[in-house]
């Protein structure tokens, strides 16, 4: 059964996937042996190739992001991602409220 990571909203695509790239290297690679090591960065290297040709073809690179990676942990700590789900966002404002403090103008002596 693949284990699941979701992230954060970050205010850009291209932040999602930086934030992505640490959690494995924390995860994946710095706790890793040497074989296992270039095997996990492999397997990284296609997944984050394959991410950013997705949102390039979308044109979404600037676009608020939340990515959610479902993944297999191997007996040696491999990585083995199965599936990443890209949420892409718009940050608009709902509403305008302007809070007066003081009157401009007018102020009588």
């Amino acid at each position: 059964m693949p284990l699941r990571q979701r992230f954060k909203i970050s205010p850009t695509s291209r932040g999602a996937i930086f934030k992505l790239k640490r959690w494995f290297y924390l995860n994946f690679f710095s706790k890793a042996s040497a074989e296992v090591r270039e095997q996990n960065r492999q397997a990284w290297l296609e997944l984050s190739r394959k991410l950013i040709d997705e949102l390039n073809k979308r044109g979404a690179s600037d676009k608020p992001a939340r990515i959610t990676l479902e993944y297999e942990k191997g007996i040696n700590n491999e990585f083995i991602p199965v599936a990443a789900t890209i949420e892409l966002m718009e940050i608009k404002p709902l509403e305008v409220i302007t809070v007066e403090l003081r009157k401009v103008g007018g102020a009588k002596t």
